[in-house]
């Protein structure tokens, strides 16, 4: 499989990531332009999705007696344009209804969805990618045109070697606050059925990385992806084999695509985009940090930018790449001490620190405190 970037190729020619920026092979050309999407509601929020990701969910809670129509006045949204497949509603009602729906006391409901994820739900997004020849293009199809479902860029895939790894990071900010578990669990969960769906096999992944804490009893994990999952980690991943990518998708219409592609790339030439460039930034760094600090030739190459325009764009929002790194490491740090029991070497480490006591000074800096004292003053309330 061919992966084009659009930018100079990575020092390791095995290592490749289909992102925004980037397509595979016979998967049509697109381009950015924002444009203001078709207001729901009286006060636009900045970070939205399309309504046909909540049709199935609403059904769900109101069946359960969820309080829809509090929170449809709470965030200002008309219900009455739900039944728009073009409308927009904001993120932080998406995350609300997962939230009460995770009140219900349905163990594991995230999970359950998941296993009745059908794509069709997405409209032409789902055409586009169950008509793709592969699974490598069908799911560079699903990133490329993500904006069509939601109005930031949150999904790529790394592949590295023979592992591929899907990786769901939300926002970095949003008037919801932050993802609820059920939702992550949702989320990769539905992208491991249609993995398996668009490759005919019973996928396995080599590893499920989740990033809320994990529940006190976590076989429905187990039998549903096959591994244990960790838990507490800072991005949602799901890591594969890579040859999976080059298998035929079951169904593949070459005709088909190519025409609901092409309708595609018109909504998305209109679709609205709510990530400023410092998250996009934010969000390169996050996403390399396993593999250690990223330079600014490696952030600039995800981004499709020279090392200089980089640097110019974040001079422009105030700002720079030491900078962000240093927020990232930060937030990342007091996530992992307020809700994980990872040993502090550990998360040095993952934070691409090359010794602990370099940690230690960087967090006295953050805090004015060690990262034992955080964690003992966290545990105490």
């Amino acid at each position: 499989m061919k992966v084009h970037t659009g930018a100079r190729s990575n020092d390791d020619p095995r290592r490749q990531r289909i992102g925004p920026a980037c397509h595979v092979e016979g998967v049509s050309r697109w381009s950015q332009v924002a444009y203001a999407p078709r207001p729901m509601s009286r006060r636009r929020a900045s970070l939205t999705v399309t309504s046909l990701l909540l049709a199935s969910h609403i059904e769900i809670a109101r069946k359960h007696g969820v309080p829809l129509d509090d929170l449809y006045v709470a965030h200002h949204v008309d219900p009455a344009h739900l039944r728009d497949p073009e409308a927009r509603v904001p993120l932080a009602l998406v995350y609300d209804i997962w939230r009460e729906m995770g009140r219900l006391g349905e163990p594991h409901l995230g999970l359950r969805l998941a296993a009745e994820y059908d794509l069709k739900m997405f409209d032409v997004v789902g055409y586009v990618v169950e008509s793709a020849r592969t699974v490598g293009e069908a799911l560079a199809a699903g990133i490329r045109y993500q904006r069509l479902l939601f109005s930031f860029q949150s999904l790529s895939l790394v592949i590295d070697g023979d592992e591929a790894r899907f990786i769901i990071l939300p926002p970095r900010a949003s008037t919801g606050g932050s993802m609820p578990g059920e939702l992550e669990d949702f989320i990769l969960g539905g992208m491991l059925t249609r993995l398996r769906r668009l490759a005919g096999v019973a996928v396995v992944p080599h590893s499920v990385r989740l990033r809320h804490l994990p529940p006190g009893d976590t076989r429905a994990y187990r039998q549903f992806f096959g591994v244990e999952p960790e838990f507490g980690a800072e991005v949602n991943e799901l890591a594969f084999d890579s040859s999976l990518l080059d298998r035929p998708v079951h169904g593949a219409d070459p005709l088909l695509h190519r025409v609901v592609a092409r309708h595609a790339d018109e909504l998305l030439a209109r679709a609205p985009s709510g990530l400023r460039f410092v998250d996009e930034v934010r969000r390169q760094i996050l996403q390399s940090l396993r593999l250690g600090v990223p330079t600014a030739p490696d952030v600039a190459r995800g981004l499709s930018l020279s090392t200089r325009s980089l640097a110019r764009r974040l001079a422009d929002e105030g700002t720079s790449l030491s900078a962000l790194i240093d927020e990232v490491r930060r937030e990342l740090a007091l996530a992992q001490l307020q809700q994980t029991d990872r040993k502090t070497i550990d998360i040095a480490f993952m934070l691409g620190f090359s010794e602990v006591s370099a940690f230690h000074r960087a967090f006295r800096r953050w805090t004015g405190t060690t990262p034992a004292e955080f964690r003992r003053a966290h545990a105490a309330g």
